[in-house]
C-alpha cells in the first residue's frame, strides 16, 4: 500500500463534506436511511442537479475552503452515473473548495455495482478510498438481510481493488437472525485471505418488533462474535481505533474522524446532516429535508447564514448541557479518547463537573488517565452505553450562576 490516512490529518482547520446519493438496487431490510430504489421516482440527473445547486447556494456559509475528507455515501453512489460524481467533484472546486492529492475521497460502492471502466473513472477522478458494502460471505445471510449482491459479487469486487493495491475499507454485519458463531468465522476467514486495509463492523440494530429482530444470537453470543471478530482482525494487523473500526496503522478513516473529534462538516443532499462548532455559543447542528418534492425547491434558497437556509426544525443550536454530552460520547468512541484540551471550549464550571465524572469512571476501572487523556479501558470499551450514561448531563446538573 502506498497510501497512509493519518498523514492527511492536519491540525489546520478544515472541512470535511459528505454527499448523499439516495438510490438502491434494492432497499434493504434493516436500513432506515432515506433511499429509494426506483430512480424514475427522482431521476439521478435532476437530483444531482438540485444537488449542485445546493452547493452553489450554501457554500458562503463555510469559512474554511480546504477539504480535509468528502464522502460519497448513500444509498448507492456506485449506483449512478460515475460522471454525476465526477462532476460533484467539479462544482465543490468551482466554488472555491480546495481538494488536494492528499484530501480523503470515498466512495461507498455496492459489491454488485463496481465495474473496471467505473472504478478508472473514479481513480482518475481522484477518488482515493472505497468502503465496500460487502456485510456477508453467506448468501442466505444477504438473502434474508434483503442485500441484492452475492458473495461472488463481493470477491470479484475485492480481486479489482486488491490487484491494483488500492485503499479500501470492508464492512462487516454481524448478529443477524439465525446467524451462528462458526457462520461468523467463515466470514473472518475469508477477510483474512482478502486482508483489507480497514474494516468496519456492524453489531445489527433494529427496533424491538421489526422481522429482522426475532431469531436472533443471544447477548452474550454477541459479545463473543465481536470478542472473536477483534482477535482474529489482529492477525492481519487490523487493530481497534475506534468501537466498531478497525485498521492497519495508518489507514485510519479521517473522514470519521471529523465526526469524532468536534470537527466541521456539512451534509449535501436529500436528508444529510451538518455540524458547525462555532456556531451558535456552543455549536450548531443542521439537516437538508427528507422530502424529495421539497428539496428542489429549498435548494434556491440564497443567503450567507445557517437560517437562512435551514427552518426552526431544521437546525439545533445546541445548549451547553449538550454540547457537553456530545463532545464526551464521541471522543470516547476512539481509543484515543478525550483530549483534557477539548474541554476548554466551556465555562470552567463546566469543565469541572466533566472532570469530576471522568474520575468516577476512572475509579470504576472504565477509563484511564494518560498525561492529558482520557480513554477507554478495555472493560470500559464493552461497557460504553454505561459510560455514555454517566457521561449525559442534563440542564438542572450545571451549576447554578
Amino acid at each position: 500500500m502506498n497510501f497512509s490516512a493519518l498523514q492527511f490529518m492536519t491540525p489546520v482547520v478544515s472541512l470535511s463534506i459528505y454527499v448523499h446519493t439516495p438510490y438502491c438496487l434494492q432497499r434493504c431490510r434493516y436500513c432506515d436511511f432515506t433511499t429509494f430504489e426506483a430512480t424514475e421516482i427522482y431521476r439521478p440527473e435532476k437530483y444531482f442537479n438540485d444537488l449542485f445547486k445546493e452547493i452553489e447556494q450554501r457554500n458562503s456559509i463555510w469559512k474554511e475552503r480546504q477539504l480535509n475528507s468528502l464522502y460519497f455515501g448513500g444509498g448507492t453512489p456506485s449506483l449512478v452515473d460515475p460522471e454525476l460524481i465526477i462532476s460533484t467533484l467539479k462544482h465543490l472546486a468551482n466554488v472555491g473548495f480546495e481538494i488536494h492529492p492528499t484530501t480523503e475521497i470515498t466512495i461507498e460502492i455496492n459489491p454488485a455495482t463496481l465495474t473496471e471502466k467505473s472504478l478508472d473513472q473514479y481513480l482518475s477522478a481522484g477518488i482515493n478510498r472505497f468502503s465496500v458494502g460487502a456485510q456477508t460471505f453467506d448468501d442466505t445471510l444477504l438473502k434474508n438481510a434483503g442485500r441484492k449482491h452475492d458473495a461472488n459479487d463481493t470477491r470479484q469486487t475485492l480481486q479489482m481493488l486488491n490487484s491494483r493495491d488500492l485503499n479500501y475499507s470492508f464492512d462487516l454485519l454481524f448478529a443477524l437472525p439465525h446467524q451462528t458463531l462458526s457462520q461468523l468465522q467463515k466470514d473472518l476467514d475469508e477477510i483474512l485471505d482478502w486482508a483489507p486495509p480497514h474494516l468496519s463492523t456492524y453489531c445489527l440494530t433494529v427496533p424491538e418488533g421489526h422481522p429482522m429482530s426475532f431469531h436472533r444470537p443471544l447477548e452474550e453470543v454477541q459479545v463473543e462474535m465481536f470478542s472473536e471478530i477483534e482477535s482474529q482482525l489482529k492477525k492481519i494487523h487490523l487493530f481497534k481505533y475506534e468501537l466498531s473500526n478497525f485498521s492497519r496503522p495508518g489507514f485510519e478513516s479521517v473522514h470519521n474522524f471529523s465526526y469524532w473529534n468536534d470537527r466541521p462538516y456539512w451534509g449535501v443532499g436529500l436528508s444529510s446532516h451538518s455540524y458547525d462548532p462555532r456556531a451558535g455559543e456552543y455549536g450548531t447542528r443542521f439537516w437538508n429535508t427528507k422530502s424529495i418534492k421539497a428539496y428542489p425547491s429549498e435548494v434556491q434558497r440564497s443567503g450567507d447564514r445557517i437560517s437562512d437556509f435551514h427552518s426552526e426544525d431544521q437546525r439545533e443550536e445546541l445548549k451547553l448541557h449538550e454540547a457537553m454530552t456530545d463532545l464526551c460520547h464521541m471522543y470516547l468512541r476512539t481509543l484515543d479518547g478525550l483530549p483534557l484540551a477539548a474541554l476548554q471550549k466551556f465555562p470552567k464550571p463546566a469543565q469541572t463537573l466533566i472532570e469530576k465524572n471522568l474520575l468516577g469512571l476512572v475509579e470504576d476501572q472504565l477509563l484511564k488517565k494518560e498525561e492529558n487523556h482520557w480513554r477507554l479501558t478495555p472493560e470500559g470499551e464493552l461497557k460504553s452505553n454505561l459510560i455514555y450514561a454517566r457521561l449525559t448531563f442534563l440542564k438542572e446538573d450545571l451549576p447554578s450562576d
